[in-house]
């Protein structure tokens, strides 16, 4: 089992225009051949009901979207399956995108929890 925690930081809030969305994390996972990168459990908290969390498996096209701008969830959502023959590196990033109709505050409070298994 893997955690990854992250909060916003910084020394002022981010403003986010309409529909924009802002990279908060990005780290590297290696996933040995054969396994899955499977998104377990997610408990995060943004400053608005409009933020819209999202985490990516990059270059995949596993994607997990929670909206809202809270919550404690398990997904379950497989976002990588290596069925290479070698391991892969992923970058993991994980963004807030603004879905209101106006700017919205992202507060440097915002933060995050994400359980991952490789299976």
């Amino acid at each position: 089992m893997l955690q990854l925690n992250g909060i916003v930081g910084g020394k002022s809030s981010i403003s986010l225009g309409a529909g924009k969305s802002i990279d908060v994390q990005t780290i590297v996972i290696d996933v040995p051949k054969g396994k899955k990168l499977v998104l377990k459990s997610l408990n995060f908290l943004l400053s608005n009901d409009a933020f819209v969390f999202k985490i990516e498996a990059l270059p995949s096209t596993g994607t997990f979207t929670a909206r809202g701008g809270a919550g404690d969830l398990t997904p379950n959502k497989v976002l990588f399956n290596n069925r290479t023959g070698d391991a892969v590196r992923i970058f993991l990033n994980i963004s807030v995108r603004n879905s209101a109709r106006n700017a919205r505050t992202l507060d440097r409070t915002s933060s995050w929890l994400l359980k991952l298994a490789r299976v």
